[in-house]
């Protein structure tokens, strides 16, 4: 019975270990080049949009007027931040669906070597221990289908939380859509 590594499996084994790892890496780059590229065009927006504000608010000449500006420029405003958030949330799920594929991909690799040495073990075993290689097997394949359960229910909980952050973003800009006409409405009536 020879269960000793080779030298050139090690060394597979650790290229593809660096291989991973460099993937990873420049994932990890993308996911802070699109964060950076995010928010260099927030702050541009935001800039314009505070010179605009800044213009409106200068020709302002009574406390109406003044309410009125207000309102039309915080409503874009709560718009934009929504959808600056979506946006953040939409780039950290790409780059977290991205790593758990890597991650699966590993752990496959990993579940077919050793599946080849439990069936490698079992052909090689000495008689009287087919009980030790069952109970082997079985723990092997308990612990996949725990596994598998269990990465099928973070699946199920990430679905869960983008609909639920979509279903909020989108309650939230309905709500502050709705809200400035009311407010409107209600500034005028009160006048």
């Amino acid at each position: 019975m020879n269960n000793a590594i080779n030298p050139d499996q090690f060394l597979n084994a650790m290229k593809h270990s660096q291989a991973v790892m460099v993937e990873m890496a420049a994932r990890s780059l993308e996911c802070m080049e699109k964060h950076m590229e995010l928010n260099l065009k927030a702050a541009k927006a935001n800039l314009a949009d505070a010179t605009e504000a800044a213009h409106q608010l200068i020709g302002v000449k009574d406390a109406s007027e003044l309410y009125a500006v207000s309102q039309n420029v915080a409503q874009p405003s709560l718009s934009k931040a929504a959808s600056y958030g979506r946006n953040v949330y939409s780039i950290n799920a790409e780059t977290a669906a991205e790593f758990a594929k890597l991650v699966e991909s590993r752990i496959e690799e990993a579940n077919k070597a050793m599946a080849t040495a439990i069936n490698d073990l079992s052909k090689n075993a000495p008689a009287g221990s087919e009980g030790l290689v069952a109970m082997i097997k079985s723990a092997f394949a308990a612990s996949n289908s725990a596994f598998d359960a269990i990465n099928k229910a973070s699946k199920q909980v990430v679905e869960m939380v983008e609909t639920n952050v979509e279903a909020a973003a989108k309650a939230g800009e309905a709500a502050v859509a709705t809200a400035s006409p009311k407010a409107g409405r209600r500034r005028a009536a009160a006048e």
